[in-house]
């Protein structure tokens, strides 16, 4: 029975934000269609693709979360037979499904327009340099949503979140073995840039295991 609660939470969770994920996607997929036409639709496309993932990580995080935390709807929630662990796994499995998903869609589409179109092979390890900072971005927030209940908290979080990528991709565009690389016929995965991409998902999953392995512990939700 607790494993049939389990998976209605979690489909509940994706039923409600399906048209969130869906627009986001659809709006992810455009975004990545116009950068091949012209060096100002690359750009366009490319802060676009940026602004939807955000987007998306944001209002997943905000609506099935925080929100649900704030309309009481725990109360009815846990006063079914469900543990707190287990209601934690639902919750941030149906979250970051709903993130994941398109965020794997998408970046399998940059990498197939990238080598599908004549935009030079060579700047995609930073396109997925960041995409994937985008993704420890959503995990943070998403673990920081789980753990706190402070507005002040959420809002410093996507703040950082937002601001810092305006300085990492100058910061990236900047090291030799993006600038050098970046107009090159081939993609060059060079040891600094493979650094920031482990250590991006090793603080995404860090953050995740920390906010799950603190909340399940926590009998009071509400």
């Amino acid at each position: 029975m607790n494993s049939s609660i389990v998976l209605q939470l979690i489909l509940k969770d994706l039923y409600l934000v399906r048209w969130i994920v869906a627009s986001s996607l659809a709006a992810g997929l455009v975004a990545i269609a116009v950068m091949p036409l012209s060096g100002v639709a690359a750009y366009v496309g490319g802060v676009s693709l940026i602004c939807t993932i955000v987007i998306l990580n944001i209002t997943l995080v905000m609506s099935t979360v925080v929100q649900e935390r704030k309309d009481k709807v725990l109360l009815f929630i846990l006063s079914l037979p469900i543990s707190t662990t287990q209601y934690v796994a639902a919750k941030m499995a149906s979250n970051a499904i709903a993130f994941i998903g398109p965020w794997v869609v998408l970046t399998l589409a940059v990498i197939a327009m990238i080598g599908s179109s004549a935009i030079p092979d060579g700047i995609l390890p930073f396109l997925i340099t960041v995409l994937v900072y985008l993704l420890m971005y959503y995990c943070v927030l998403l673990g920081v949503a789980v753990v706190s209940e402070s507005s002040a908290w959420h809002a410093v979080v996507i703040t950082i979140g937002n601001i810092s990528v305006n300085f990492l991709i100058p910061l990236l565009l900047s090291r030799p073995s993006v600038y050098t690389h970046r107009t090159g016929a081939e993609a060059v995965w060079t040891g600094d840039l493979v650094s920031v991409i482990a250590i991006e998902v090793a603080a995404g999953v860090a953050a995740l295991v920390a906010a799950y392995f603190v909340r399940s512990r926590t009998a009071d939700f509400v």
